[in-house]
């Protein structure tokens, strides 16, 4: 076996056998680059997002490239996973835990669409200070309830 493949497969097994493995990644792991965000059992359902620290109200919390597709490109369970995009017949899909924020009708969080010169980010912003370990909610908002009545 080649010395590099060998020194990968026992930095693997060491991390999967010492208990970090892929849970380890996710939580030092950041797609956003912000450092801000961790994935837990949310306090509503299933995962949530959390803050690692404490984030000033207006501060950036997370940046999430984007892929935007069209609403016939999306079903299933992922339809529960995607934002509006550009025009009513577009979705966007987000990389990071920007699908990972859960509702609420008082958010913490907001978020806005931003074109970069390597496409669309959604950029997720503190609307209050928030303290370390609240869990983090933006608004669905009217439409995305109304088409799961």
């Amino acid at each position: 076996m080649d010395s590099n493949l060998y020194l990968i497969a026992a930095a693997l097994a060491s991390g999967i056998l010492g208990g970090g493995g892929i849970g380890f990644l996710l939580k030092t792991r950041n797609a956003g680059g912000t450092g801000l965000v961790g994935i837990e059992a949310s306090t509503v359902a299933g995962r949530g997002a959390f803050a690692l620290k404490n984030i000033r109200e207006g501060a950036t919390v997370e940046r999430c490239p984007a892929l935007e597709v069209t609403d016939r490109d999306v079903g299933g369970e992922l339809l529960n996973y995607v934002f509006y995009g550009s025009d009513e017949k577009k979705r966007l899909v987000a990389m990071g835990n920007g699908m990972l924020f859960n509702h609420s009708s008082t958010p913490n969080v907001a978020y806005y669409l931003e074109e970069t010169s390597l496409g669309p980010e959604l950029v997720i912003y503190a609307l209050r200070n928030i303290e370390r370990g609240e869990e983090l909610f933006y608004n669905y908002g009217d439409d995305w309830w109304s088409t799961r009545q």
